[in-house]
């Protein structure tokens, strides 16, 4: 490939570095986001539920418990929708820069 004409190399200027800092960035708080919702859910909906049933916690208890952790479980599926959004956007504006011939 080293003699292909059609194929034009060039170096990672600046501002693809900094492109590319912001989209790592953006994966690691979208793994960050999963992991707080994912904890979140099992909490309100496995633990909480479980020491009801058991009657290590009161029922009225645990219902106050789990309503502000759908908020924040609503918070962590707004978060994470955005940041995919937000990452897509980013590699599409800087991937094709560096691979410019993504489909071979």
């Amino acid at each position: 490939m080293d003699g292909d004409p059609r194929v034009q190399l060039s170096e990672l200027t600046y501002t693809d570095w900094v492109k590319l800092s912001e989209l790592v960035a953006h994966l690691w708080f979208l793994a960050l986001a999963l992991v707080v919702t994912g904890l979140v859910y099992m909490l309100a909906h496995a633990m909480i539920p479980s020491l009801a049933d058991t009657g290590d916690l009161p029922v009225d208890v645990s219902r106050r418990m789990r309503a502000p952790l759908y908020l924040v479980m609503t918070m962590g599926l707004t978060a994470v929708a955005v940041l995919v959004v937000k990452g897509t956007l980013l590699a599409v504006a800087v991937l094709p820069t560096i691979y410019p011939r993504l489909a071979i």
